[in-house]
């Protein structure tokens, strides 16, 4: 333990090369407590607190998120639409990897997600190692092929701590 106070302490700053994730949803805990998992598991956050300004971040931004995790109830745009017309953009951003999650999740909207879109579907509240999982998973594969990743019915390595891919600088 630092015997200083933590407000001296400096802030750790991910690598350089680290991935970057988008988070999106309208309730401002969630974004802060998912913000601070992924934080601490070396990952850059951007966030946004609805579909409109996280689309407006994906089209105005000098650089694109490498993964987006998005909730599906949301004022002014929700998760289907801003899934939607995310796919819709260019190659390079239509073949981000999106995680769409949500805490009234049926059948019905998970069909909705997935029609739009969204590689995997997960329900609120995170189950934070599975989501890591996950997001390693759909990261490798884009790191693989830089096309755009398969549906949410493809099959994910089911292995508890998979290591994250590292962004190449090329």
């Amino acid at each position: 333990m630092s015997s200083c106070p933590h407000h001296l302490v400096p802030p750790l700053l991910p690598p350089a090369n680290c991935f970057t994730v988008l988070v999106v949803d309208d309730m401002l805990p969630n974004r802060v407590l998912l913000s601070k998992f992924l934080k601490s598991a070396g990952y850059a956050i951007v966030e946004a607190a609805n579909g409109q300004e996280a689309l407006d971040c994906l089209l105005h931004s000098p650089s694109a998120p490498d993964l987006i995790v998005t909730d599906i109830e949301m004022p002014k745009m929700d998760g289907v639409t801003f899934i939607a017309q995310t796919r819709a953009l260019s190659e390079s951003l239509s073949s981000i990897p999106i995680i769409a999650a949500s805490g009234n999740a049926d059948g019905k909207m998970k069909q909705e997600a997935t029609a739009a879109g969204v590689d995997r579907f997960l329900t609120k509240p995170f189950n934070l190692k599975a989501l890591s999982r996950e997001m390693a998973a759909l990261l490798k594969m884009r790191h693989r092929s830089p096309g755009r990743t398969n549906q949410a019915s493809e099959q994910v390595p089911n292995r508890i701590g998979a290591q994250l891919p590292q962004k190449s600088n090329s």
